[in-house]
């Protein structure tokens, strides 16, 4: 927050200054590092192909009313993203999306890329060998949505970030790969972007 709100606060061009918000996400590694965090596990090792024929159950994950395989819980989850953002982004019209585009891919890449391997990379990496899965995805979920709660947003948005850390969480553990993860976030902050929810 310091180096946002010191140095690339006053960058030019706008791009820029959104890619190294983002970037700076990296500086959440440096206080892990030097506590030796990492000093006897493996940095991220949901760090391979995801296995698509797992089953997620809907709606904790582990148990629920509906099971499906991850594959299919993606495309689900995605359809469900466009079906509420695609109205919003049509309300916009299309010199709205023209207008942000550039800055949209930027930041959906950086941003979900950064965060996954945060929050579903290496921390729940780190947690589900010291507490287990379910634990891991709990508290990377937590504070998933109290990050979100230190860059200015709304506690009910912070739970609602919680709420979709823990499907980022659980689809991560379920495919035992952090690849659909970031793709699913990627697409989820590119159509929140043009639908005007998040402005850059």
């Amino acid at each position: 927050m310091f180096a946002n709100s010191q140095w690339i606060d006053q960058i030019q061009p706008k791009e820029w200054q959104l890619f190294l918000n983002r970037v700076s996400l990296l500086c959440v590694f440096v206080p892990l590092l030097g506590l030796g965090f990492f000093s006897d596990a493996r940095l991220i090792k949901y760090w391979r192909k995801p296995v698509w024929n797992e089953f997620i159950y809907f709606p904790f994950i582990w148990t629920g009313f509906h099971r499906v395989k991850v594959s299919i819980f993606l495309m689900i989850a995605l359809t469900v993203n466009f079906a509420i953002f695609m109205p919003l982004i049509f309300l916009n019209g299309w010199s709205h999306t023209r207008e942000v585009m550039l800055l949209a891919v930027i930041f959906s890449l950086t941003n979900a890329f950064l965060e996954e391997m945060i929050w579903r990379g290496i921390l729940l990496s780190r947690f589900s060998e010291l507490f287990g899965d379910r634990w891991a995805v709990l508290l990377t979920s937590i504070g998933f949505g109290l990050q979100h709660y230190s860059l200015g947003f709304s506690w009910v948005i912070c739970l609602a970030f919680s709420i979709g850390g823990m499907f980022f969480g659980g689809i991560t553990i379920k495919s035992k790969s952090i690849g659909p993860s970031i793709f699913w976030h990627g697409m989820l902050n590119m159509l929140m972007v043009l639908s005007g929810i998040i402005s850059l």
